[in-house]
């Protein structure tokens, strides 16, 4: 869904702690997130008001988290990743 054609919703990191990410891409205008329930890409929003992140997977302990970092002030957030494979070493 991402990109071109999706409706996006822009959502602030701190409104939806509990978004829990099937897939994300970057794109020119932003971080955008496929997220369990909602149909429309969601785009995070920082404090700042930007939405340019630097985007880390962190395996760990059997989850998958998204870490987020703003490109901007450094605002950082992570989400739970649900249906990601592990990296095989």
């Amino acid at each position: 869904m991402f990109g071109r054609g999706a409706m996006v919703r822009d959502v602030r990191y701190d409104a939806a702690p509990s978004m829990v990410i099937l897939g994300w891409k970057s794109l020119e205008d932003g971080l955008h997130l496929r997220v369990r329930g909602v149909d429309d890409d969601v785009r995070v929003e920082c404090h700042c008001g930007r939405f340019h992140w630097i985007v880390r997977e962190h395996f760990s302990g059997g989850r998958a988290l998204l870490l987020l970092t703003c490109h901007n002030c450094g605002q950082r957030v992570s989400f739970v990743m649900e249906g990601v494979r592990l990296p095989t070493p």
